[in-house]
């Protein structure tokens, strides 16, 4: 399929609003109302399920490669582990992976970087991420350079916030630059910057010029190996459900089930968990989804047959709770 379809099926309303939040609370209710009904449509009563827990051990972040430039709410670094056994321990080896909610895009760049794919493809609703990573990809060594030139300091901070009429490499540098001196790396509206920061170093507290440059300049080096398009991550779902080499890792905002993290870390929030789970059961690769653990969410996996695991990860407040990971084929330790 070429380039130019595939942007056109994954292209979004221009006129719908995506930020508003009375349309966000309908679609939610929505959501949960099919998980309902989906619960009650199963023909014999579901004895509660013990889900294996697939390791005790929380990874410590540190000992992961860190491939991708942002901070990303919610990112998947963590899980890198987990991710490489996953594609791995497959009964084929998957020549694409498909990441539909990409984000910081960690488990494509881990995939394509480490060799344990071919290529990859991904997606991204969100206008601001989504230039991004077509500058991190198309013109890596240019933005890459501008990290390094950079001199933060609050007035030059303040001076690419407040520019007008910019281009998309301004554009894509403003969000990377929102992104590292946000607090925890949050770009929706609201969001606000690090004040003392880590070690008290304030702004400087996540701007490291040097690994960031580099890491933008390693995206650029397999950028031949990543197609990335901005649209609607269930659309690229549907256009690659055939593609039996596949390896889908979907991560999507948790909102299921009136979840408010997701609303709060991202701008782009509103999904139909329910329909995703409806088009996850149709793909003819293998996938592995990740989401907070609540009933309503294993119950949809349950209705569908797939499997289900936790892994313990570690919160902001450095708490130890559990993800869970929802998969085609079995995890196992």
């Amino acid at each position: 399929m070429s380039t130019e379809l595939i942007e056109q099926k994954l292209a979004l309303p221009a006129e719908s609003d995506t930020s508003s939040s009375a349309e966000s609370g309908s679609q939610q209710a929505d959501s949960i109302e099919r998980v309902r009904t989906l619960q009650g449509s199963a023909s014999d009563p579901q004895e509660p399920l013990e889900i294996p827990v697939l390791t005790d051990k929380v990874v410590n972040v540190a000992t992961v490669p860190q491939r991708s430039p942002l901070r990303y709410p919610g990112g998947k670094t963590w899980l890198v582990p987990q991710i490489r056994k996953w594609l791995k321990d497959l009964e084929f080896r998957p020549r694409i992976m498909v990441e539909p909610f990409a984000g910081g895009g960690i488990a494509s760049l881990t995939a394509v970087m480490e060799g344990l794919v071919e290529r990859a493809i991904l997606c991204e609703r969100d206008p601001e991420i989504a230039n991004f990573w077509f500058c991190a990809l198309e013109h890596s060594e240019l933005l890459a350079t501008r990290v390094e030139c950079f001199n933060l300091t609050e007035e030059n901070v303040a001076e690419v916030f407040n520019s007008h009429s910019l281009s998309r490499m301004d554009l894509a540098f403003q969000t990377l630059l929102k992104n590292r001196i946000n607090r925890g790396g949050i770009l929706a509206k609201g969001a606000s910057r690090m004040k003392k920061g880590e070690n008290g170093n304030g702004l400087r507290s996540r701007w490291y010029p040097k690994t960031i440059a580099e890491r933008i300049r390693a995206i650029g080096s397999v950028s031949g190996q990543i197609q990335f398009f901005q649209g609607d991550g269930i659309g690229l779902i549907d256009l690659c459900q055939l593609e039996a080499s596949a390896g889908f890792f979907v991560d999507p905002p948790y909102t299921a089930a009136g979840k408010r993290a997701g609303s709060r870390l991202y701008e782009y929030n509103e999904i139909d968990h329910s329909l995703l789970f409806e088009r996850m059961s149709v793909v003819h690769g293998a996938f592995l989804m990740t989401y907070d653990e609540n009933k309503d969410v294993i119950d949809l996996a349950r209705h569908w047959d797939f499997h289900l695991a936790k892994v313990p990860m570690k919160n902001t407040h450095h708490a130890v709770q559990y993800e869970l990971l929802i998969t085609s084929h079995e995890l196992h330790t």
